[in-house]
């Protein structure tokens, strides 16, 4: 070999060798726990702290915390080294934690003083993400909001003046798109919406994500230890010890220097699944939402002429997430709104007094929800009501539909009029809400007076 040749040969050599340290110095993903612990959630919170310190044992990704205590619950002094509380910013690492500093970002932590934090605040939220993208890149993100849910709001925060609510719709109003994440980790009850998901569907210009992580129902905090257990360089024994309930073979260890979105969130369900088999949860492709919001608005055009009497019935017959023991099931029927997508499309198709354009199109609907759906599952145990006709894959996920023509004592007006104190395209913040739904706004022509999507079916369903 010339001379030139070698020189050539050792640039490159030691080049390459300098792509490969930085590419394993590179972090792949980087965790961000927004737990909006002041209320009764924190008692899970604490147990979500010991899974996450015990659990994480490999580089290649971090975990920052922004944590919000209240007095009541939970004592624990021994976890974090004190039993503070306010709101901390925290780094965990294999076995130890780190309180940090939120700098010009956060200025408002500082390690030597205290401050007490509105974690309903969605603008506290948009800062923790720019922080934890600014001093902790990463080639991946996740989200997870960790605290209470009721399907249109998270993170009751009871130390907030006139206590203030992290509201779905307010995350795309709030958020940029710089704020978007690969996964969304809800480890919240309820928030398996269609309405949700679409308010965060891939897009240039607000906060998006491409996965999500969500219950219909009530559920319990994640096993955060096993979870960090399965993320590991050393992925030489890469499959576990379990079966994988959802795929074939036994579950998988993964290098978190290298695993896809894709990957992650199918470790994520999977041991979500393996903790809490009696509840529901799902894994939902975001980026098949917009589909799935065009198919039932077309649908609803098609509903308009059929008879209300036919719609009334079926939406009585339509499987709901109602959940809560000793609460009367007329109460739920008004507080918890939401029925299956799939069964509700799927009703519609196997109905022999519909149009068979409409049948049609409600079978579309079904196959764009299976699209949407990766993986899901309902136990049907503990507080949850058995279902018989619930498909694993298919099932899961809901849209608003009230009982809307009924009426009740508990409430004045019908159950529709009841729900469209915080549902819908309006701003809703008069009415402690926050509303501004682009899954209610998005295809309306209100000129054309004419039924164009399916907030307007709904509208004109129950006050013809």
């Amino acid at each position: 070999m010339k001379p030139i040749f070698k020189i050539l040969f050792i640039i490159l050599f030691i080049l390459s060798l300098t792509t490969t340290i930085y590419a394993q110095t590179d972090n792949g993903w980087t965790i961000m726990y927004y737990g909006a612990g002041s209320n009764s959630s924190e008692l899970d919170i604490f147990n979500d702290i010991n899974g996450m310190i015990k659990g994480k044992q490999s580089t290649g990704y971090e975990v920052i915390t922004l944590i919000d205590r209240i007095e009541g619950f939970s004592n624990d002094s021994k976890t974090l080294g004190e039993n503070f509380t306010d709101t901390k910013l925290y780094k965990f690492d294999a076995g130890s934690y780190q309180e940090l500093s939120g700098k010009e970002i956060l200025p408002e932590f500082k390690k030597e003083t205290s401050y007490e934090a509105n974690m309903g605040d969605a603008n506290l939220l948009k800062r923790f993400i720019k922080y934890c993208k600014t001093y902790y890149p990463a080639k991946h993100y996740m989200l997870i909001i960790r605290s209470h849910g009721d399907g249109w709001s998270m993170c009751p925060d009871n130390e907030a003046k006139n206590e203030d609510f992290l509201y779905s719709t307010e995350l795309s109003d709030v958020l940029s798109v710089d704020e978007s994440v690969d996964i969304l980790g809800l480890d919240v009850c309820l928030m398996a919406g269609l309405e949700n998901f679409y308010e965060w569907r891939p897009n240039e210009t607000s906060f998006s994500t491409d996965y999500v992580l969500a219950s219909a129902p009530v559920s319990q905090s994640w096993d955060y230890k096993n979870i960090f257990n399965r993320l590991s360089v050393a992925t030489k024994n890469s499959s576990g010890k379990q079966k994988n309930y959802f795929e074939e073979g036994k579950e998988k260890i993964l290098n978190p220097f290298n695993m896809t979105p894709d990957q992650f969130s199918k470790l994520l369900i999977e041991e979500i699944y393996d903790s809490q088999q009696w509840s529901s949860w799902g894994l939902f492709d975001n980026s098949k939402i917009t589909d799935v919001k065009l198919k039932i608005d077309e649908l609803a055009k098609l509903l308009s002429t059929e008879k209300n009497t036919i719609m009334y019935s079926i939406i009585e017959q339509v499987s709901g997430y109602y959940h809560e023991k000793g609460i009367e099931k007329v109460e739920q029927e008004i507080v918890f709104p939401y029925i299956d997508a799939y069964d509700f499309a799927q009703q519609i198709s196997n109905h022999q007094e519909l149009n068979q354009k409409t049948k049609a199109k409600a079978k579309e609907v079904c196959e764009s929800i299976d699209q949407l759906v990766i993986h899901s599952y309902y136990g049907g145990k503990g507080p949850l009501p058995k279902k018989d006709n619930f498909n694993e894959g298919k099932n899961g996920v809901y849209i608003i539909t009230p009982l809307g023509n009924k009426t009740d004592s508990l409430i004045k007006g019908t159950f529709w009029k009841y729900v469209k104190a915080w549902y819908g395209p309006d701003d809703k913040r008069h009415n402690k809400a926050h509303g501004l739904y682009d899954w209610c706004s998005d295809g309306m022509k209100p000129e054309n007076e004419k039924i164009d999507n399916f907030y307007e079916y709904l509208d004109f369903l129950f006050t013809k």
